[in-house]
């Protein structure tokens, strides 16, 4: 199956200075990547070279088989939505509307939407339990209440991939849960799905491909039982973790605080 994500020796940063260095990864249709690593390491750097939104330093990033840098923004908007780490709006629109910008790419943001749009966006409001919201201002909604609503405008996108960086931001514990349970149900209905996330214990429950992303730029890409090792997670976050089992739950890993990390190091 082709890839409708993909890097191949990807090397993404700012000008002159390389944040990420050499990545090689893919995903395709039926699949959730989760992308990891600690902060300030470049995976919202290399999610945004990988769709476009900012020039490659060297290798190749493809959408749907076809380089990124080739494709106009429209094209791009068919084939992946984005949903950023923070969005604000400059105007009190409703957070129906902001739902409803996902079928511009479909239709252009001058057509008027017909059923079948507006189908969708009642589909994507009901999926991430936003329809109490809808009429509200954009403006006034919480933390929690905003992302919701932007992912929301990804599903009425109805895109063959979804693309989310930390979406879990602002989110209780529950809604998180609910979100990975969403993103991994979209993965099984037959999308594609890349999502950068903090919770190392939720990649390791949910994903189906993993990218872990070092201080130094490396980034290790495969099953997530190669790639979410005890030693590679402790060299890229340098603290330990708890890894498990659990009867009713599945797999686990737990990190420990980075003072704990030593003091059980030094006790070995």
């Amino acid at each position: 199956m082709s890839a409708l994500l993909e890097a191949r020796g990807l090397s993404a940063g700012y000008g002159e200075r390389v944040v990420v260095a050499g990545a090689s990864f893919s995903v395709s249709a039926g699949s959730l990547l989760v992308v990891l690593g600690p902060n300030g390491c470049g995976k919202t750097t290399v999610l945004k070279t990988c769709l476009g939104l900012l020039p490659p330093l060297s290798g190749d990033a493809l959408l749907g088989g076809l380089p990124v840098t080739g494709l106009r923004p429209r094209e791009r908007a068919r084939l992946a939505a984005w949903v950023p780490q923070l969005a604000e709006s400059a105007w009190s629109y409703r957070s129906r509307d902001i739902v409803a910008q996902g079928r511009f790419a479909a239709r252009g943001p001058f057509m008027p939407l017909n059923g079948d749009d507006e189908a969708a966006v009642d589909a994507a409001l009901d999926a991430m339990d936003a329809r109490a919201f809808a009429d509200r201002p954009f403006s006034s909604l919480s933390g929690g209440e905003a992302r919701r609503v932007m992912i929301a405008r990804a599903l009425a996108q109805e895109t063959p991939l979804i693309v989310l960086d930390e979406p879990a931001a602002h989110l209780d514990p529950g809604r998180q849960m609910e979100l990975m349970e969403l993103l991994a149900g979209l993965a099984r209905s037959g999308k594609a799905v890349a999502v950068s996330v903090h919770d190392v214990n939720a990649a390791k429950r949910f994903s189906d491909l993993a990218l872990l992303v070092g201080k130094d730029g490396s980034a290790a890409f495969g099953a997530p039982g190669d790639v979410l090792t005890p030693e590679n997670l402790e060299n890229a976050y340098d603290t330990h973790f708890i890894h498990g089992d659990h009867e009713s739950y599945g797999p686990y890993v737990l990190p420990l605080s980075r003072k704990r990390a030593k003091e059980s190091h030094d006790g070995r």
